[in-house]
């Protein structure tokens, strides 16, 4: 049944665009099948999308019971809304609305966006020295991903520096150091180190020149 519907719906006279932010999003979205279908149909809507199964079941080639089936899902979704409202000839009719899904879409949106800015390592660094980086800092932390250097270690050293007092570069490059040297890779690394010898770290990993800082 799907496959056909699908198949059917290429043959329309009609070209249908899908939003990037919908592929990207597909699967915190939960849509498939033809409810995905629907949905892209009515996002497509150039006009007030009238409540009017007759006329979508039509164009999508998809029986009306099933279509009502899929408008109840999206329904209970809260991806769309039937409305009431007045026509051109003041007569009230049904609508239906995507409000509620585009809503969805921009608290989606901004969600991604603080995760991007979360995890770059740059506004990481920002975030903690609570000023802009110097073009000095970005070189040296690119140096650091450059040479491979994984962001989960460079996000260590610099947690490791604020809890000793140390949040400038020269140190956490210190501590980079360090790590590279006793072969650490990751943060599991470095906590199985210091739950087995804690003491031994200390001197070799803090070992800086504070006079010259």
């Amino acid at each position: 049944m799907k496959n056909k519907v699908l198949i059917d719906l290429l043959k329309v006279d009609k070209d249908y665009i899908i939003p990037s932010i919908i592929i990207k999003n597909y699967d915190k979205l939960q849509i498939e099948g033809l409810d995905f279908i629907l949905l892209i149909y009515l996002i497509n809507q150039r006009d007030d999308i009238s409540f009017n199964i007759v006329k979508i079941s039509n164009e999508l080639n998809i029986e009306s019971s099933t279509l009502l089936e899929s408008i109840n899902n999206l329904n209970e979704k809260n991806y769309i809304s039937i409305d009431m409202k007045k026509n051109e000839n003041n007569v009230i009719e049904e609508y239906i609305s995507l409000e509620l899904f585009y809503n969805k879409l921009y608290s989606l949106l901004i969600d991604n966006n603080e995760k991007e800015r979360e995890s770059d390592i740059f506004s990481v660094f920002e975030k903690e020295f609570g000023r802009t980086l110097s073009p000095t800092e970005i070189n040296k932390i690119n140096d650091w991903l450059e040479n491979d250097i994984s962001e989960e270690l460079i996000k260590e050293a610099l947690r490791e520096a604020i809890i000793n007092g140390g949040n400038s570069i020269r140190y956490i490059d210190t501590i980079l150091f360090n790590w590279i040297k006793k072969g650490y890779k990751n943060v599991e690394d470095i906590k199985h180190k210091k739950d087995n010898k804690r003491d031994d770290d200390f001197e070799e990993i803090y070992d800086y020149d504070w006079l010259n800082e």
